[in-house]
């Protein structure tokens, strides 16, 4: 199975898909949430044949407002 940690939600599921691998998401964020940026995988756990991704919003544009 490719590692997708780190990449952005949307390419890491499409990988996944055409592996054939079931993926479940849920968001997690820091206190000082953002609402904008780009979704990235930071955690991946398999349990019983479903890769469950865990993403948070990152600004990774620099200059990018807040």
């Amino acid at each position: 199975m490719t590692n997708v940690l780190g990449l952005p939600l949307e390419e890491a599921l499409k990988l996944l898909r055409d592996e054939g691998v079931a993926a479940v998401c849920a968001e997690t964020s820091a206190r000082g949430r953002i609402d904008d940026g780009e979704a990235r995988v930071v955690r991946a756990v398999e349990r019983g044949g479903v890769l469950e991704l865990t993403y948070a919003l990152f600004r990774t544009n620099i200059g990018q407002s807040e």
